[in-house]
Parts: C-alpha cells; structure tokens; sequence
C-alpha cells in the first residue's frame, strides 16, 4: 500500500491520530483536523497555549488524569514512540470503553477523583519534576488569588520573580526529595500553610510534586485574638484578686503591704485544702485574723470556729476543755460529762493559740489526735471520730523550744506543715495608715461617733514605733475615739496618748530632733529589707556613707554588705 491510500486508510479510522517527528508535527488525521484544527500550523497554535495538548504532543507525557479534551470531546490518549517519531492516538470515550470494558469504572474513577480535586477547600498545586506548573485547584486559585490559567504552564520560579507567592518551594521538594513544610506570603499579604511532597517513578527520578496549601491568615489572627484574650484573663485574674483581697478588709485584714497580700494570698491558697497551719509573729500581729481568714475562706466556713489559748487555762482545765470529760471523771464534774473544744469544733476549724504554752503531756494527746483523728474524753475509754482542722500560732521560737526540749519535735513538724509569720507592724509600715482608717471607720460606727483624723495625726501613728502591734494600734484609735471632744483628731492628740518619748520634745532643736528620728527609722527600716548598707543605700537613693552616718551602732553592725 502506498503513502496516499495509507492516508486515506488512516483518515477513515474513528479514531484521532497525530504524528510527531524530530519535535514537529507532520501529520493530523481527519478526525484532529476536523474537530480541533484546520491544520498543522492551527495545531502548533494550539500547543504553545496548551501545556498539558503540548506535554502530550511533543514529550508523550499522559495528562495526570488520564484524558485530554480537544473542541467538545474528550479523548484518552495513547502514545507510541520509536526513535525521534512519536504516533499519539486520540481514542473517544465511546471507542475506548469498547476496547477495554474496565475503562467505564476507571473513566468514573477518574470523573470522581477530578470533582474530588477540583472542589477540594485546601489548595492543591501539581508541578512536574522540574517545577513546571500542571495543575491547579480553585482552592489554590482561592489562596493565591490567582488564576489557574495564569499558574498553569509556567515554571514555579515566576511566581518568586514577580512576588505572586514567597518563598516557592517545588523545586526544593524535587531537590530535598522529602516532605518539606513551609509558610508563604501571598502579593495579597495572606499567610499560607504549604506542604510538598514528592512522587517518583520506577527509576527513582521526582515525576511530580504535589503542594497542599492552606489559608492561615484566619488561624494567624484567631491566635493573635487568643493571646490577647489570654492576656486580658491574666489582667481580670489579676484585678479580680487585687479586688478579692479588697473585699478581705472587712474580716479586718489590710493589705497595703506587699508583705500582707502575700500572707493573704497563701491564707487563701491554704483554705482550700484541710492541712494543718503554723502562723508565727510576736504578741498582738494579728494571726487570729489570718486563722479567721483561712476559715472563712475554707470549705468549712458554715462549720463552727472554736478558739482556746493554751496560755491561759492551768493544765487540769485546759486537758479537760480541749478533750472533754465524761460522767464521773472527777469530783465536782457534771453528770451527764462535757464535750470538749475539739468535739465542738467538728466539720469546722479549732484554733489553737499560744501553742507553745500547752504542757508536754497535753501535746502527746493532740498529737495522737492529729494522726489518728479520733480522741478519748478525760475518764472514758471510747474513742470518738472527729473531722477538725487544726491552726496553731504562737509567739515563740517553737524550735528553739524544741531544742530546749521544752515542745515535742513530732508534734512541731506535724503542726509545721504549712508555716505562715506574721511580722510586725514596724515592719510594714504601708499597712499603718490604713488599719487606722479602718479601726476609726468601725469603731466610730461601734459607739456612734462621728471622728476623723488629719493628715498630721495620721503621720504621728505612722511614726510610731508600735510595739505592741496591731492590738496596740487599735487600742490607740478606740481611745481617741472615745476621748477625743472634737470630730476632727489632730497630732496634739495623738501625742497625747501615745507613750513617752516618741514625741515628747518640745522647744528649741524639737523639729530637727524629729527629722532625724525620722531618717534614722527609714534607713533602720530599709536595712531590716535589704540586709546590707549598700543595699539600703540604693533602695534610699542616698550614699552609703549617708546610710551609715544616719543608722548610728545598728548600722555599722551590719555594714559589711
């Protein structure tokens, strides 16, 4: 058969046939010419628009999905190679199927897996091995805000160059040939989420990469949104405790002091849970305001609150008011027995003060109470379960008294689980004005008088020296309530009833006399704080020399730091 009928035959096939040699296109088959292109130069044409018709044409590359559309068919490509001429057959669905019957589920596999692509929400971007752009989804179109027409084609490199997308990462997936994860910023300022992947061939060579993008710019801002949020909950944490701690002043707890708010803090930490509470601090500090603050904030503040000073019961009564006695014990007792402090203070808290005033033999008791959480009455022989917190404070050194044998060491470190000290007034001297405001406030409201103090009387008790603490403090403001015949309280009053020396000079040199009390108390105060002259020097903002000169023989003692 010669070249024409060869023609003719071909040309009659239902089939469309392209013929390629040496990278040009020779021949068209009727059924290319008829529904795609008039002719060759027409078909050219079309290639150099059509990446994925060019890929196919001039380097036998199958389209990813396995078909191809030309005009208003679909064809499913064949492709025949020998040497430097490529016949490329261009078979109709119909045709196709009929050849092979398993392309009917392969054909919808294909329509699903495309509609699965191509309606995907996250961005799916296919580039060849060497970063030529073959697919695009309208979720990468959507991310990028770009077109695929406009993607599609083009090497990946482009996209850099002409700041669409930073950084591009196709062809370091195909270089790395590994998974690389990367954030990119689009020409429209979103932040997108990328991940690369490579696929290969039977050789090993990267054949394709496939890009997942993601749109983060919402996540981005919902995170910033969340750390902001998370701030403004630390902030309404914070001020919902600095006014938590304010609403403590009515239990009679003031917490100007950082030294307070601390304490107050741990007190209300403590509560929470039903360990046993060591408050320490010298006489008149205020630690049956702290116990009375852990209980109210305790979980068994509707339970009773009972308090016993061990100092101030001789040890036959103080055995038989903590633990109780029943019938016939002893002489003189009631009938029917007594309950004890303990009993009373079940499913509530027993405040124990003065602790290290209760005999040896007494503590052995409390001890087995504390362990065993059961007791014995005085003359009986049940036991009787009870549910009691147990707070203790004390005045003294409890270890050194332990030392001295003086209290038991099991029962120390049992009480000694949580230890807070109290410390003096003189130490804390931001609480000093506004525990007098509100002892005047309550006991103004106490006796029905109306009293207030001036700023001069209120500097006077600021710098008082107040060893008897905080009961000192407001025995001070009762009696110039009571006493005072004006509503107005003034520093002459308050020198009054204030003792001795503090303010008693008068005359020539009073006023320098004072001033130099003054310092001398500040730089003493600031030594107590910082342990050191130089330390003191620098939270005084004055010289060390100045600090030393101003302190006197207390100063030079502890002038080595």
């Amino acid at each position: 058969m010669d070249i024409p009928a060869l023609v003719q035959t071909l040309d009659r096939l239902p089939i469309g046939l392209v013929w390629v040699r040496a990278q040009r296109v020779t021949w068209l088959s009727r059924r290319v010419r008829e529904s795609v292109a008039a002719d060759i130069a027409v078909f050219a044409a079309l290639c150099s628009q059509r990446p994925d018709l060019a890929a196919l044409t001039f380097s036998g590359i199958v389209p990813p999905l396995g078909r191809i559309s030309l005009g208003d068919a679909v064809y499913f490509p064949a492709v025949q190679t020998h040497g430097d001429e490529r016949l490329i057959l261009l078979l109709t669905s119909e045709l196709a199927e009929a050849a092979l019957p398993e392309l009917a589920q392969a054909r919808q596999s294909c329509l699903d897996f495309e509609e699965i692509y191509r309606n995907s929400f996250d961005g799916i971007f296919v580039a060849d091995g060497e970063g030529m752009t073959l697919l695009v989804n309208e979720g990468c179109e959507r991310n990028y805000g770009l077109k695929a027409e406009k993607l599609i084609g083009r090497h990946v490199s482009e996209f850099e160059k002409k700041g669409w997308i930073r950084p591009v990462i196709a062809c370091k997936v195909a270089q790395a040939r590994q998974r690389i994860t990367a954030t990119q910023q689009t020409h429209e300022g979103k932040t997108i989420m990328v991940t690369g992947i490579p696929l290969f061939d039977d050789a090993g060579k990267v054949r394709k990469v496939i890009i997942n993008s993601r749109d983060t710019t919402e996540l981005v801002q919902l995170q910033e949104d969340l750390q902001r949020a998370r701030e403004n909950i630390r902030r309404f944490d914070g001020e919902i405790k600095a006014l938590r701690m304010q609403m403590l002043d009515i239990a009679g707890v003031v917490l100007q002091s950082s030294a307070m708010q601390r304490i107050a803090e741990l007190a209300v930490r403590v509560a929470r849970v039903d360990t046993t509470v060591l408050i320490t601090g010298d006489s008149g500090v205020g630690k049956e305001v702290i116990t009375r603050l852990i209980h109210n904030e305790s979980p068994r503040a509707k339970g009773p609150f009972i308090k016993i000073n061990c100092g101030a019961l001789p040890r036959e009564l103080l055995e038989t008011e903590l633990f109780g006695y029943d019938a016939g014990a002893y002489t003189g007792a009631h009938r029917q027995g007594k309950l004890g402090l303990v009993e009373l203070a079940d499913q509530g808290t027993l405040f124990l003060d003065e602790i290290g005033e209760m005999p040896l033999d007494l503590q052995v008791k409390l001890l087995q109470v504390l362990q065993d959480r059961k007791l014995t009455r005085v003359g009986g022989t049940k036991s009787i379960a009870i549910n009691v917190r147990i707070v203790a404070a004390t005045n003294r050194d409890l270890k050194e008294m332990v030392a001295q044998r003086g209290f038991r060491s099991d029962l120390y470190y049992r009480l000694n689980v949580v230890p807070i000290h109290v410390p003096p007034l003189a130490d804390r001297r931001e609480d000093i004005i506004p525990m007098a405001r509100h002892f005047l406030s309550e006991i103004s409201r106490q006796y029905g008088l109306e009293r207030q103090l001036s700023e001069r009387a209120l500097a006077r008790l600021h710098d008082h020296a107040w060893p008897g603490n905080v009961r000192e403090l407001k025995n001070v403001v009762e009696r110039l309530v009571v006493t005072s015949p004006e509503t107005l309280i003034g520093a002459e009053q308050v020198d009054a009833v204030l003792p001795g020396e503090a303010f008693a000079e008068v005359g020539a040199g009073a006023f320098q006399h004072r001033v130099e009390q003054f310092e001398r108390r500040l730089v003493e105060e600031a030594l107590r704080r910082h342990g050191s002259t130089r330390g003191a020097a620098k939270a005084l903002g004055v010289s060390q020399s100045t600090v030393v000169r101003k302190s006197g023989t207390a100063c030079r003692l502890s002038s080595s730091g």
